[in-house]
């Protein structure tokens, strides 16, 4: 898992990468800039740091908020979190695990949970139910559904059902995008796309389904194939790049560690956005494969970590807490 060394003016820190080991650089984080956010990394990782890292994920469940349903299946639920502030925008997240795995609790990091609402924004982490019980088409739906629950209960909720903002991580950023992109599962509900003012993706994959089986061979390639199959037309329905055309959601901040073909995906699908008229942001950050796709769930929120700020900033400017 060595990394190439770094110049300093190539990533926007301080200490060389060469400096540091691969979690110590993950866990730092600094933005990386120009070209060099498609410089190759090793992608290696070995088991043990592996399930070191999914327990870490599966251990850091938020606390406080309140749980609610928004279908008849018992995975269909979600935990609400209020803060004190008048009809904020609420940030629903969607957590990722191969469309197969996690829930609503122990797949979302707890640190960004109580950051965001501290800052004013609503919170909520959707639950749904997983394949093979369903199709990934299906479980989209579901997420559309949950969006559909807030917006009809904002009254009793507090929030502003005009100011929603999708967020997901891994597979959960796939989720998102292809809503803020397909309007037709949103429209199932009688939900507008315009509801959604903005997409943030945290190291998301499969904007373009049908290239990630040559773009990210190996664990990514293979979780695709496996969800969702390998029939061109399915895969081409199912990727946000081919719907950016419009109408999309207001605006996308797509943010990523260092896993080169989601970062030429990411690439693409802000072309693809920009090219509709849409806002797109694209930030990429330290973080080898499966370390920085971990770091990145767990850090954001905390101030030091520098993805927090864009973050934080990005939201000022397109959902701030008190519309402009």
């Amino acid at each position: 898992m060595a990394m190439d060394t770094t110049k300093k003016s190539e990533v926007s820190g301080q200490t060389a990468a060469a400096d540091l080991d691969p979690i110590a650089i993950a866990a730092r984080g600094n933005e990386i800039l120009g070209l060099d956010i498609f410089r190759k990394t090793d992608e290696d990782i070995s088991v043990p740091r592996v399930m070191t890292l999914l327990s870490e994920m599966n251990a850091d469940k938020p606390t406080g908020g309140t749980d609610m349903v928004y279908g008849d299946k018992e995975s269909q639920n979600l935990r609400f979190w209020k803060p004190d502030t008048s009809k904020p925008p609420v940030i629903l997240f969607v957590h990722g695990g191969s469309w197969r795995s996690g829930t609503n609790l122990d797949s979302i990091g707890s640190v960004k949970v109580n950051h965001l609402v501290s800052r004013g924004y609503a919170f909520a982490s959707v639950n749904y139910s997983l394949v093979p019980s369903v199709t990934v088409e299906e479980q989209v739906q579901e997420v559309a559904d949950s969006v559909s629950s807030l917006v009809q209960n904002a009254n009793a909720l507090g929030i502003d059902p005009d100011r929603i903002i999708l967020m997901g991580h891994s597979s959960g950023a796939h989720v998102v995008t292809l809503l803020g992109t397909d309007p037709s599962y949103l429209a199932n509900v009688n939900v507008s796309i315009g509801t959604v003012r903005a997409v943030i993706s945290l190291d998301g994959s499969n904007y373009n389904a049908l290239a990630e089986i040559t773009d990210s061979p190996g664990p990514v390639a293979e979780n695709l194939t496996s969800a969702l199959g390998t029939d061109p037309k399915r895969l081409v329905a199912m990727s946000p790049t081919h719907h950016a055309c419009g109408p999309n959601a207001g605006a996308f901040l797509l943010l990523h560690v260092q896993r080169s073909g989601d970062i030429r995906q990411a690439v693409e699908l802000s072309l693809a956005l920009k090219a509709s008229g849409t806002t797109v942001d694209l930030h990429v950050f330290e973080g080898e494969f499966f370390e920085g796709h971990v770091q990145l769930l767990l850090r954001l929120g905390n101030p030091e970590y520098p993805a927090t700020l864009v973050l934080d900033d990005w939201l000022e400017l397109h959902v701030p807490i008190t519309p402009h």
